[in-house]
């Protein structure tokens, strides 16, 4: 099995990192799934961790957001990010972002797409509670994670050995209790078109009429918001 450093460099070595082209259905994407479910609005600052290709990014920039901040360990991912116009990127290891350059400062909203999956149980616990030091009071914390609880989600989780820690809405909600958040909402992430959306609806209401255990959530992905407990 590979260990943590092992696993690094092999996604790394295969990583598509091509820039990714921002369209209209990733701003309305983006304007359900993370400023109607956080409360977010342009004139927040957004710190995002693993940004990848800068897909989101791109969307905080054409939204007009105030501060946007990208992270992530991939140092080769400069040259898809160079078209950001406002977005400040950092790439390296996060735990030394944070403790360097990030040290100090705080955030109205910070996002983790795709990413708290790709990493162990222990150096994940330990990132989610260094986190909090990060957040301006009223502030939330955003995810997305493949969903294991759903039979869809499976093949997202199991599709690549990068994939190390399974989560579904139980296990997100007691890892917030146990890095001291509070788990403030977990809801599926369901397809943009209303057609398609309407379908799986349909489909996943029969299994759960003819099933007598079933997910709680039914989509592949799931999204989670955290705040900190006093707010």
């Amino acid at each position: 099995m590979l260990d943590d450093a092992q696993r690094r460099e092999f996604y790394k070595s295969h990583r598509d990192r091509d820039a990714t082209g921002y369209k209209t259905k990733h701003r309305r994407q983006y304007d359900r799934e993370f400023a109607a479910l956080t409360g977010a609005d342009p004139t927040m600052s957004v710190l995002e961790i693993g940004c990848g290709s800068g897909l989101f990014l791109r969307y905080l920039e054409d939204r007009g957001y105030a501060e946007i901040v990208g992270l992530d360990m991939d140092e080769h991912l400069a040259a898809a990010l160079s078209d950001l116009k406002r977005a400040e990127i950092h790439l390296d290891d996060v735990a030394a972002l944070l403790a360097g350059p990030l040290d100090g400062r705080r955030f109205d909203r910070i996002v983790m797409l795709d990413v708290a999956e790709h990493i162990e149980i222990a150096p994940l616990t330990a990132l989610l509670e260094r986190l909090k030091d990060f957040l301006k009071p009223g502030g939330r914390l955003m995810l997305r994670v493949p969903n294991v609880e759903s039979p869809w989600g499976l093949r997202m989780f199991f599709g690549t050995f990068d994939h190390v820690t399974p989560l579904g809405p139980g296990r997100i909600r007691e890892l917030a209790m146990l890095t001291g958040w509070h788990c403030e909402k977990v809801a599926p992430q369901e397809p943009g078109r209303a057609f398609r959306r309407f379908k799986e609806r349909l489909v996943n209401g029969l299994l759960a009429g003819l099933l007598s255990y079933h997910p709680e959530i039914w989509t592949a992905n799931l999204l989670a918001v955290w705040r900190l407990p006093e707010d």
